[in-house]
């Protein structure tokens, strides 16, 4: 006797008490909260390091350091398939070095720190429709980086004299993917990235005059975080 239709229910019940169906998931009108970490790798390129009686000095060059910290986003659908995110953190804390001073007499490599927050509003497009339990997602928009905090490491003063460290705000434009992964009808999980555009002009006084630095930023910043529907 065969009993293929007996085991084919006990496994589609099984099924949908394991998972759950998911009724509704991003609609035209929704606000999703997302916390978790976030992560800033820049990836970063500089112009020469350059003083104002040395000019440039060949074979330098300025490097930013990887920071990760605690990160929210916040999306409104604007449809069923569109959300205007508001990416915000608390601030991030990078290294700052520089490389190549040692071929002019200078152990500094070390420069310093600053803070930074990058506020970054972007427009995603969500795949599927509002009954996926799993929405991939792209989005492009603009960024803001702000630098505070900035302080200049003990050996950077002492070696170089080194004093007034600046590093200019940057406005960019930012990439962006994710996919979100709904849990029930309001929780989710997200796996997301970004690509931003981040420039500053870095700058600090030295026994050498004034010293500069053109930096590219440009990191990647991934995400993982627990998302709320309302």
């Amino acid at each position: 006797m065969k009993k293929y239709p007996f085991k084919t229910v006990n496994t589609a019940f099984f099924l949908a008490l394991t998972f759950p169906a998911v009724a509704l998931s991003h609609e035209a009108g929704d606000f999703i909260l997302r916390v978790g970490a976030v992560s800033v790798a820049p990836d970063e390129s500089s112009s020469l390091i350059s003083t104002v009686n040395t000019g440039a000095l060949a074979a330098t060059k300025a490097g930013v350091g990887d920071s990760t910290q605690v990160g929210l986003n916040f999306v409104y659908m604007l449809t069923d398939n569109i959300g205007a995110e508001v990416l915000a953190a608390t601030p991030f804390e990078h290294d700052l070095t520089a490389a190549g001073l040692d071929q002019y007499g200078f152990a500094t490599r070390n420069l310093g720190t600053t803070d930074q927050l990058p506020p970054t509003l972007t427009f995603n497009y969500f795949l599927g429709n509002s009954g996926s339990a799993i929405r991939p997602y792209v989005g492009l928009g603009v960024n803001y980086t702000t630098f505070f905090e900035k302080s200049l490491s003990s050996q950077a003063r002492n070696e170089l004299g080194a004093s007034s460290l600046d590093l200019d705000d940057s406005y960019g434009l930012a990439y962006r993917a994710g996919v979100d992964w709904n849990l029930t009808e309001n929780w989710m999980l997200n796996a997301s990235m970004w690509k931003i555009d981040i420039d500053t002009d870095a700058s600090f006084n030295s026994a050498l005059g004034k010293v500069t630095a053109d930096v590219d930023i440009d990191p990647w910043v991934y995400m993982i975080s627990l998302g709320y529907r309302f």
